[in-house]
C-alpha cells in the first residue's frame, strides 16, 4: 500500500478511484434527478457547522463522535449528517416559502467512529426533506419514494423496515420516568433487543448507581422514617434545593448529627436520590417489561398490527398512533407497486431520540451475505421549533448511504463516466490546431476527448492510449491535414478508416453507440 493510501486508511478516510468513482456519481445522479421528479428541489448547505447546532438536534450522545474544534473563540464541527443543517438553513431563510416545501441534497458528511466494513468517517448522503406536511400521506410519498429510488438505480432485492417511535417515547412519558431515564431507555432500546435485558440492566446501575444503593446512615433512615410517608411524598414533590434545605432543617429539629467523618452534603444528597428513585424504580421495571413485550412485535403488518392493537389496549396508549401506521401502510400501497419485502418492526430504534414518530430503515443483502442498512430517516416534528423556527412545523426525511449502494452494484455499470472515449493524436507541432478544433466539436457533442500533448511518437502513443482505455483513436498528421480528413481507429477491433474532418462527429458517435450494444452483448 502507498504512504498516502495508509494515511486515508489510519484516518478511516479513503481515496476513491476510476471505476468506483464512477459508479458513486452514477449512482448520485440517478439518485438526484428520482427525487427532482418527485419535486424535491436541490439545495447546498456548508460543510462546516456551528457545534450547537448538532447538539441542540441530538443532544450531548453525539459529540463524541463530531469532528469538533474551536477556531478563533468560535467552536465549529464538520457535518455529521444533513438534516440539521437543511432544517436550520429552513430556519434561516426559507420559512416564508409555501409549504409544503420539498428539498433534496447530496454531499459527504464526516463522523469519528471506528472504521470498519461498509463505515468510513467520511460518507456521502443524498436525501431528501418534506417540511410542512404531515398524515399518512405525507409518510406513504417519503417511504415510496425511497424505495422506488433504489429501484431506480438498479437495486430491486431490499427489506424495507417500518416502525414508529412515539410507540416508546408516550408510554415512558405517561408513566412519568425523570427525563435522564426517560432518555436512556430511549437510546437503549436496540440494546435491550440485540443483548437482552441483563445487559441494559447493569448499564443502568452503572450510569444511575442509586438504583442499588443500599441505606448511607442509619440516622438519616430514622429521620425519613419519623417524617413517615408524608415526609417522602412532599420532599419528592420539591426542587433539589428546597429538598435538602428541608432535609438539613428536619436533621438539626431531631439534633442527629451526621459521622464526622463524611460529608453532611454528600449524605443529604444520596438520601434524596434514594427517597426519589424509590418512586422511580417500579415505574422502570414497567418500562422494561413493555420494552421486552414491543421488542418483539417483529414480521408482516398482517400478523404484527393486531399485536400492537392489543399492546396498546393492555397498556392504556393511545390508539390512535397504531392506526395512523395502518393507514400509512394504506396510502403507501396506493402508491404502487414496490419490488421489495416489506415487514414492521415497532422496536426499531433509530439512535436518535428526536424522532416523534414514523422511522424506517431499508437493508440490502451485501456480496458477504451480511444485510446492510442503505436507507433510513423517519418523522421529526419538533425539530424545526428546537432550532428556532417561528412555528412548529411538521418534518420528516430520509438518506441514502451513496458509497454503500454503489458496492452492491456490478461496477461494470458505470462505464460512461469511467470511459474516455477518443484519444486524439497530432503527430507533429502543426497538426495541433487541427487537432484543437476537431477536440472541440466532438466535446460539443458530449464525447469524452484526451489530447495527446507530451510530444510521444505515434507508436507511444497508441500503446498510451490503449492502456488508458480509449475506445477509439483519431491521428492526424501531415497528409491527414493536407487531405482535412483523419484516421479513425477503433481500439477493440483495431480497424481503420479514412473519416473527413467535418464528419469525425457524426462517424464517432456511431462507433460508440455500436461499441455500448457490443459490451451489452458481452
Amino acid at each position: 500500500m502507498a504512504t498516502a493510501e495508509k494515511i486515508s486508511a489510519l484516518r478511516g478516510m479513503r481515496d476513491v478511484f476510476n471505476a468506483e468513482y464512477a459508479q458513486r456519481r452514477q449512482v448520485e445522479h440517478t439518485l438526484e434527478r428520482h427525487l427532482r421528479l418527485g419535486g424535491y428541489m436541490p439545495i447546498d448547505v456548508p460543510i462546516l457547522e456551528n457545534t450547537e447546532l448538532y447538539l441542540r438536534k441530538s443532544g450531548e450522545e453525539i459529540s463524541a463522535r463530531l469532528y469538533d474544534f474551536t477556531y478563533k473563540n468560535r467552536r465549529i464541527a464538520l457535518r455529521p449528517e444533513m438534516t440539521a443543517s437543511i432544517l436550520r438553513a429552513y430556519v434561516e431563510g426559507l420559512q416564508d416559502e409555501p409549504l409544503p416545501l420539498r428539498i433534496q441534497y447530496t454531499g459527504p458528511v464526516f463522523r469519528y467512529e471506528k472504521p470498519q466494513q461498509n463505515r468510513y468517517r467520511q460518507f456521502t448522503m443524498t436525501g431528501a426533506e418534506l417540511l410542512g406536511a404531515s398524515g399518512p400521506m405525507a409518510d406513504a410519498e417519503l417511504l415510496h419514494l425511497a424505495c422506488i429510488g433504489l429501484e431506480q438505480v438498479g437495486v430491486s432485492d431490499y427489506k424495507l423496515v417500518i416502525g414508529h417511535s412515539g410507540l416508546l417515547e408516550a408510554f415512558l412519558q405517561k408513566l412519568g420516568l425523570r427525563k435522564q431515564l426517560l432518555n436512556f431507555l430511549l437510546r437503549n432500546m436496540e440494546n435491550l433487543r440485540k443483548h437482552g435485558l441483563p445487559q441494559v440492566v447493569e448499564s443502568l446501575r452503572t450510569i444511575f448507581p442509586e438504583f442499588q444503593m443500599e441505606s448511607d446512615d442509619d440516622a438519616l433512615e430514622a429521620a425519613a422514617e419519623t417524617g413517615g410517608d408524608h415526609l417522602i411524598e412532599a420532599l419528592r414533590d420539591l426542587t433539589d434545593a428546597e429538598a435538602r434545605q428541608a432535609i438539613t432543617d428536619l436533621l438539626r429539629s431531631l439534633n442527629i448529627r451526621i459521622d464526622t467523618n463524611r460529608d453532611e452534603g454528600e449524605v443529604i444528597d444520596r438520601l434524596l436520590r434514594k427517597i426519589r428513585e424509590d418512586d422511580q424504580a417500579p415505574k422502570l421495571r414497567t418500562a422494561l417489561a413493555y420494552m421486552e413485550r414491543l421488542g418483539q412485535l417483529l414480521g408482516s403488518p398482517a400478523d404484527v398490527l393486531p399485536r400492537a392493537r392489543a399492546l396498546a389496549a393492555e397498556f392504556e396508549l393511545d390508539p390512535r398512533m397504531i392506526a395512523g401506521l395502518e393507514a400509512t401502510l394504506d396510502r403507501l400501497a396506493d402508491c404502487g407497486d414496490l419490488r421489495g419485502e416489506m415487514a414492521l418492526d415497532l422496536g426499531l430504534n433509530r439512535g436518535l431520540h428526536y424522532y416523534t414518530g414514523l422511522i424506517f430503515e431499508i437493508h440490502c443483502p451485501a456480496p458477504t451475505g451480511e444485510a446492510i442498512q442503505v436507507c433510513g430517516g423517519g418523522r421529526y416534528d419538533r425539530l424545526v421549533s428546537i432550532l428556532g423556527g417561528n412555528e412548529a412545523t411538521p418534518a420528516a426525511g430520509f438518506a441514502y448511504g451513496v458509497e454503500r449502494i454503489a458496492r452492491l452494484l456490478d461496477a461494470g455499470g458505470s462505464a460512461e463516466l469511467n470511459r474516455l472515449d477518443v484519444y486524439l493524436i497530432p503527430v507533429a507541432d502543426a497538426d495541433r490546431a487541427a487537432g484543437l478544433q476537431i477536440a472541440k466539436a466532438l466535446r460539443a457533442g458530449d464525447v469524452a476527448v484526451a489530447l495527446s500533448i507530451d510530444g510521444r511518437s505515434l507508436r507511444r502513443s497508441l500503446k498510451h492510449a490503449d492502456r488508458v482505455g480509449a475506445a477509439l483513436v483519431i491521428i492526424i498528421g501531415e497528409a491527414e491535414r493536407e487531405r482535412g480528413s483523419a484516421i479513425l481507429r477503433d481500439m477493440r477491433s483495431h480497424q481503420e478508416w479514412q473519416a473527413p474532418f467535418a464528419d469525425l462527429p457524426r462517424r464517432v458517435k456511431a462507433l460508440l453507440s455500436a461499441d455500448e450494444v457490443r459490451d451489452e452483448r458481452g
